[in-house]
């Protein structure tokens, strides 16, 4: 049992280039991967992956970033109506009539009914912004991200739309323009709307219609959690330890989300920031690790193979 959770450990977590992988997680070829990461919202990947996230783009994969969702209701009125304040602040007098309807609207919402659409594309892009500048603070080209907009969750309400042959294949199209030989996903599941997990039966579906094709023979899917919950102990593949100086590089990942940080709409029953949760959780991993014997790192991230 020893040996077994101390091969879980890996500072490789798209494998170590000429090394034995016979007791290691992931393969060592091919040597530089491509890597596909889907994150329902647009900050989930580095809550609950930073730490890996990034040493996948300094070992030299080529890791694209799906944002699932655009996350658009989980930016509050008061954020929206900052920025078109500011923008208007900027034109003056030469501020579009579109901005003040924009503005006019956001102060007049009605929440028993659904956003209108200008505000819903408002909030995306606010969200999309701060996705950009933790993506492009890891490493990682614009080209190599993509905001997938899956319309199951644009309904301008908490209540969402029922999985969609849309959702699938768009989900479906980027999976095969890349072919990846690396897929990460949400494993985590209790999202208190329930976004998480009709994300990842996306996915699977996706992977059921995939299955096929040569190219996903190479690939492997790994899920993550951390937002909400963390895998057990036993449950653990991939454990990916992190450093103080790459724990401080993760929270300033996290918080290039600004409009989610100080108390967000909707955490649960959990009233921690979620990059306090994530430091903690990761935190608390790595002494499970260090308490059976094994080495002792300042945070772990953990993964579980999901087999398709």
């Amino acid at each position: 049992m020893f040996n077994r959770l101390q091969h879980t450990i890996t500072g490789w977590p798209g494998g170590k280039p000429n090394a034995d992988d016979t007791h290691r997680p992931e393969r060592k070829v091919p040597e530089k991967k491509r890597v596909i990461i889907f994150s329902p919202h647009p900050d989930d990947d580095v809550i609950s992956m930073g730490g890996t996230f990034d040493r996948l783009v300094s070992q030299g994969h080529e890791v694209h970033i799906a944002y699932q969702t655009s996350g658009n209701i989980a930016v509050s009125d008061q954020d929206a109506l900052k920025y078109v304040e500011v923008g208007s602040d900027i034109l003056g007098d030469n501020t579009p009539q579109n901005l003040e309807k924009l503005r006019k609207e956001l102060l007049h919402v009605n929440p028993q009914k659904p956003a209108p659409r200008s505000i819903c594309d408002l909030k995306g892009s606010i969200r999309k912004r701060e996705s950009f500048g933790a993506t492009r603070y890891i490493g990682i080209p614009d080209t190599q991200v993509h905001f997938m907009n899956l319309p199951f969750y644009e309904t301008g309400t908490i209540a969402k739309n029922p999985i969609s042959d849309a959702d699938i294949e768009k989900t479906v199209a980027l999976i095969e323009t890349i072919k990846p030989h690396q897929i990460y996903a949400a494993g985590d599941l209790a999202d208190p709307h329930g976004t998480h997990r009709v994300c990842l039966d996306i996915i699977f579906e996706a992977l059921k219609i995939l299955k096929p094709k040569a190219f996903m023979k190479d690939c492997w899917v790994w899920l993550y959690r951390g937002a909400w919950h963390e895998w057990e102990i036993h449950e653990i593949e991939m454990a990916v330890p992190m450093s103080p100086d790459q724990v401080l590089r993760k929270r300033k990942a996290i918080f290039y989300h600004q409009s989610q940080k100080d108390g967000v709409m909707f955490q649960g029953n959990d009233h921690r920031e979620f990059w306090v949760r994530a430091e903690e959780r990761n935190a608390d991993t790595a002494e499970k690790y260090r308490a059976m014997g094994l080495s002792d790192y300042a945070a772990m991230e953990a993964f579980k193979r999901y087999f398709y």
